[in-house]
């Protein structure tokens, strides 16, 4: 199914959003795979030598619950305020920055990514659109199908911007000029979330009520691969080994997923752990990154799979999406203590 709609709101000018206000904003159709899968224990403390910095500060909206996180083209971090709809574009450097609200109110923004012009694309869970950031101004593109509830997105290898429809089982791809193309999920209430690309030119994604691993090619051939029973599954990432690295939350793992889908599972060294966010990390590394929400940890995995958890200044932070930042450092969004956090370490 397509659509092409455009609703241009005349809220700021896109990514010059420092015109919009000058002050600060922060206080200083496929078939089923077959699945093999493997459990090992992570390994607590015994990975690369590394010496961790981290610090949190508040975001000056009360109750903003930032969600997506995401380094820009230009250096900034920009993350979403998932309870204040609205986009944030801040200084890695001094902490300050401006605010972009979203046109369409209690739009509820969740996950971020940048293409390759450097424009800003984010999902609207409520709202039920795909939003673009451009030099110009802001765009929201209407979904086809009612109470979708879009979350994950990311870049596809065509070009196009792909995502998932968390209450309506499909993911979806977007292109450029504003026409979105539905794919059906063979499992019903299968509740994709997170969605990234691998190695093999698929687009991967988690399956959070069927606790499965969903791989669609471009033209929507799906292939699913089963992870151990009770597994729900959130953050998903590419890691520098080729492999779809998971985060699952409900099990307390994190899983390997190669793209014949052998799944190796590791557990982390926190019982109920709680894992949400993942990401690659810095350029060279052969670790990725997650969000610990349950033990209030951010940890590295290396592709290995020797775990190593950093506890979070502020209690029952809620740590949730994950970034890296300039300079090899690490953002994170902390949804319950509404703050930012940075990992500094060497």
């Amino acid at each position: 199914m397509k659509m092409t709609v455009r609703i241009v709101s005349v809220a700021c000018v896109a990514l010059a959003l420092a015109a919009c206000s000058g002050k600060s904003v922060l206080p200083a159709g496929g078939q089923g795979g077959a699945s093999s899968y493997f459990s090992r224990p992570g390994v607590h403390g015994a990975g690369p030598s590394f010496t961790s910095v981290i610090t949190d500060f508040s975001v000056a909206q009360k109750n903003s619950a930032p969600a997506g996180i995401v380094l820009g083209p230009d250096g900034n971090i920009w993350f979403a305020e998932h309870n204040k709809s609205s986009i944030i574009r801040m200084d890695p450097t001094t902490h300050k920055g401006a605010r972009l609200v979203i046109g369409t109110k209690d739009s509820s923004p969740s996950q971020l990514v940048f293409d390759s012009s450097g424009n800003l694309w984010l999902t609207e869970s409520l709202g039920n659109k795909i939003g673009e950031i451009t030099s110009s101004g802001f765009i929201e593109y209407p979904l086809p199908t009612l109470k979708s509830d879009p979350t994950g997105i990311t870049v596809g290898p065509d070009g196009n911007i792909w995502f998932t429809e968390f209450d309506n089982d499909r993911v979806a791809s977007i292109t450029p000029t504003g026409t979105i193309t539905e794919y059906h999920i063979p499992t019903a209430h299968s509740h994709p979330a997170s969605i990234t690309v691998g190695s093999d030119g698929a687009l991967w994604f988690s399956e959070n009520a069927s606790g499965k691993v969903g791989r669609v090619t471009t033209t929507g051939f799906f292939t699913e691969y089963e992870l151990p029973d009770g597994s729900r599954p959130d953050g998903i990432a590419l890691g520098a080994d080729g492999n779809i690295w998971v985060a699952d939350g409900f099990m307390s793992f994190i899983s390997q997923v190669t793209t014949g889908g052998v799944v190796t599972n590791y557990s982390t060294p926190t019982a109920a752990a709680d894992p949400v966010g993942i990401t690659a990390g810095p350029s060279g590394s052969n670790v990725l990154w997650f969000t610990e929400a349950g033990a209030n940890n951010i940890a590295m995995i290396t592709t290995g799979g020797v775990i190593t958890e950093f506890p979070v200044p502020t209690a029952s932070s809620g740590v949730y999406r994950i970034c890296v930042g300039p300079s090899n450092t690490l953002w994170f969004t902390e949804q319950a203590a509404n703050k930012i956090g940075i990992e500094s370490g060497s």
